[in-house]
């Protein structure tokens, strides 16, 4: 039984849209993180910085509107979907599938803390980890069922934005509210910029211990106040993405085509008018104190996020079989895990003080350049090592650690 679960995935059992889907996601991701490898995480909370000019503006706008959100939501998807297809294939082999699923992701939440701590605070990687221990409680659901709770779960931050902006509205309602509002808005927003100044002179000047203790200090910050939206926001969005898998949406693309027109004619109609709406109003959202403008915005970022993440994986699905680029992505989608912690290693390098400290030096569309030109030299580098070997390093080891003993490595 666990001779079989150990063995390889063969090519044939790999699902090729899915690799695919990854690949193209890497790029997203690394699109809305290379800003965040030239400034602290937290400074997000200051909105879109509307300093930027010319051809930097014009990127950070594009990226904002189009790309930030979008491809955190399709790669969430993508782990729901894996889940899916992990847990099911496990059931087969093994008389413990719930705790194979716990110790694969017990495996990578030590990637993410090790991530997170010593190379770069922007990490995914522990958030999906937490979040995915809540999946277990969802393994014998059908698609539908799925659907449902995976909606429910999603709309709780939002809901609770929303009750946010209610209790603050009233308690601006008289004119000492307003100045006792605005007096501790203005005293936490001052604690944020501290933060951000504190941590902005250690990446760029600082030694290593120094940006350890600034990450550690902004860590906590961003996770202690941001932990109860995160959370159920990727449950959410995991659980969606488990019901694409389950109902055969995801597992069985060839026979869904029309699914997929449809998803990329809903997801474009709500989507792109969504992202749009946020690019134009939603720029400056105040997450701290929410008013009811920064509700709305906050609401339809998420339709943005969902409406154009589907579109994009729509456009991929169908255009598999006509356009040879989206077939060159598989092979960086199957070293995803690898190929993300290479975007860390490869621009902390880059801008962080205590290497070659070009932090903050480089404009927003060179730094996007940079990042497309990582992106496509990963493309070949992954195909170049899948002949060679059978999973990337990182993946490699993450398989090792779940089945607790050496995968085959080389081909």
């Amino acid at each position: 039984m666990t001779a079989n679960l150990t063995t390889p995935t063969a090519p044939n059992e790999r699902i090729h849209l899915l690799d695919c889907i990854r690949g193209f996601a890497l790029l997203g991701i690394l699109l809305m993180n290379i800003e965040y490898f030239q400034k602290p995480l937290l400074s997000m909370m200051n909105g879109f910085d509307y300093s930027q000019t010319g051809a930097d503006f014009g990127v950070a706008w594009f990226v904002f509107t189009f790309v930030q959100g979008k491809f955190y939501t399709m790669f969430s998807l993508l782990f729901g979907i894996g889940f899916i297809i992990f847990y099911d294939r496990a059931k087969q082999k093994s008389s413990h599938p719930r705790w194979l699923f716990t110790r694969r992701l017990i495996v990578l939440a030590a990637f993410g803390f090790a991530h997170l701590a010593y190379i770069w605070g922007g990490d995914i990687l522990l958030n999906y980890a937490i979040a995915g221990l809540f999946l277990l409680f969802f393994v014998n659901k059908s698609a539908k069922s799925l659907l449902r709770w995976g909606i429910g779960i999603f709309l709780l931050p939002v809901i609770l934005f929303w009750l946010g902006a209610l209790s603050i509205e009233a308690a601006s309602a008289t004119p000492e509210g307003a100045a006792a509002l605005a007096q501790d808005n203005q005293a936490a927003m001052a604690e944020v910029n501290a933060i951000i100044a504190t941590a902005a002179e250690a990446y760029k000047n600082g030694t290593y211990a120094d940006v350890l203790a600034a990450r550690s200090q902004e860590i906590g910050y961003f996770y202690t106040t941001g932990i109860f939206f995160m959370t159920p926001t990727v449950l959410g969005i995991f659980l969606i993405g488990a019901s694409l898998a389950r109902s055969g949406v995801a597992t069985q693309p060839e026979q869904h085509n029309n699914t997929y027109k449809k998803l990329l004619k809903y997801g474009a109609i709500l989507g792109l008018p969504a992202a749009l709406y946020v690019g134009f109003y939603g720029t400056q959202m105040n997450f701290l104190a929410p008013d009811f403008a920064t509700a709305i915005a906050y609401s339809v970022t998420q339709i943005a996020n969902f409406g154009l993440s589907f579109a994009y994986i729509a456009i991929l699905a169908l255009a598999m079989k006509r356009a040879s680029f989206v077939q060159k992505l598989a092979p960086a989608g199957r070293m995803a895990l690898t190929n993300y912690l290479m975007h860390s290693i490869v621009f902390t390098s880059l801008f962080y003080g205590y290497a070659l400290g070009m932090y903050g030096e480089i404009g927003r569309a060179t730094a996007t350049l940079l990042a497309i030109v990582l992106w496509l030299a990963q493309l070949p580098l992954s195909a170049w090592w899948l002949k060679r070997f059978r999973y990337g390093p990182c993946e490699w080891l993450w398989r090792s650690l779940t089945y607790l003993q050496p995968q085959p490595f080389k081909r």
